[in-house]
């Protein structure tokens, strides 16, 4: 029997699904050992929860047998190869999991990680498409002018003809890419490494290295970031990256907060040479209290949750581990396995 302990919250449903997969599974999944969801598809809990120290001795006894894990386990992240003996695999609940990879040690080790990339591509390429199409349209002036009782006409903008520069064409980028194109936008992608056979070459007019980036951006009307977290892409749009785009370009962020430096994006957005951002993730989160980015008219601000769709993402990810549980059982390859070097 192989061993899978379930260390996030699943509705019964869902622990029913995985427990279906293969007889040669035996599934450990306790609801009262896991954090409780602060909202539905929630798999991380509220911050000071805790187990209590029988609760604590019960996992550890689980987690001592488990040879396959879904997600990273509270309070055992950091010594997680000194709890988890035999462990082989871990299926991470988040599509960027190098971070949490780095912390847990398992960079250097034999433990196999795959990632959720693929199950939020929709929601977070929904989010960008919404805030390119506020902006072009001025969703802002007219409520200003509804609130205010003012009939003010005037021209309108369009997203067609627009340049759209999308840095990182992952799952997520290819996903704002086709909903892009759909609205007749010229779709420019940036890429570390690109090959012939590229798929990004399927939902890109064209395609450019990231050697290239400052030049492309100052052909963008809209830039959509979707990188991940690594020391590769840290700060990739500094201060001279943020002068190279286009002037009155806005820009979106839907992957990682370090990926940009956000002081130099607050001059940008405060001296007009950006005409606005949208961000669901920024350098530190919660966002701190004094930034200036929550009180800019010009910027959206979103809680790193605009990807939480309930009726969406648990069964994407419920989904996708059945398939990667056959596949470890039949010896297969698993689907979206990390890059320990690249860390996505």
């Amino acid at each position: 029997m192989t061993n899978v302990l379930i260390s996030s919250y699943f509705e019964k449903e869902h622990i029913d699904r995985i427990n279906s997969v293969d007889d040669r599974l035996n599934i450990l999944y306790r609801e009262d050992l896991v954090p409780p969801p602060r909202w539905e598809a929630d798999h991380i809990g509220p911050a000071d929860w805790s187990r209590t120290p029988e609760q604590e001795a019960e996992f550890l006894e689980m987690l001592s047998e488990a040879e396959v894990l879904y997600d990273f386990p509270r309070g055992h992240v950091r010594n997680l190869l000194s709890k988890a003996l035999k462990l082989k695999w871990i299926q991470g609940s988040m599509a960027g999991a190098g971070e949490v990879a780095k912390k847990a040690g398992l960079l250097e080790s034999d433990v196999k990680i795959t990632t959720a990339s693929g199950v939020y591509s929709g929601p977070l390429a929904e989010f960008a498409l919404m805030a390119m199409l506020q902006h072009t349209k001025r969703l802002d002036r007219l409520r200003e002018d509804q609130t205010a009782r003012l009939w003010r006409q005037g021209i309108s903008g369009t997203l067609e003809g627009k340049t759209l520069c999308i840095v990182g064409m992952g799952n997520i980028g290819r996903a704002v890419a086709e909903r892009a194109q759909a609205f007749k936008m010229r779709v420019v992608g940036v890429k570390r490494t690109i090959r012939e056979e590229d798929e990004a070459w399927n939902y890109a007019n064209e395609l450019h290295e990231t050697a290239n980036l400052q030049t492309v951006l100052g052909e963008a009307d809209y830039v959509v970031l979707t990188l991940p977290g690594t020391p590769e892409t840290r700060h990739l749009l500094d201060r001279e990256s943020l002068a190279a785009i286009k002037p009155g370009a806005y820009l979106v962020n839907i992957g990682r907060g370090s990926v940009i430096d956000e002081a130099a994006l607050v001059e940008s957005l405060e001296n007009g040479h950006l005409s606005g951002a949208a961000l669901d993730v920024f350098e530190v989160e919660p966002l701190p209290e004094d930034s200036p980015l929550w009180t800019m008219e010009n910027i959206i601000v979103s809680p790193h949750s605009t990807d939480v769709v309930p009726e969406l993402v648990n069964g994407l990810q419920v989904d996708l581990f059945c398939e990667n549980l056959r596949r470890y059982l039949d010896g297969e390859s698993l689907v979206n396995i990390l890059n320990k070097e690249l860390l996505y």
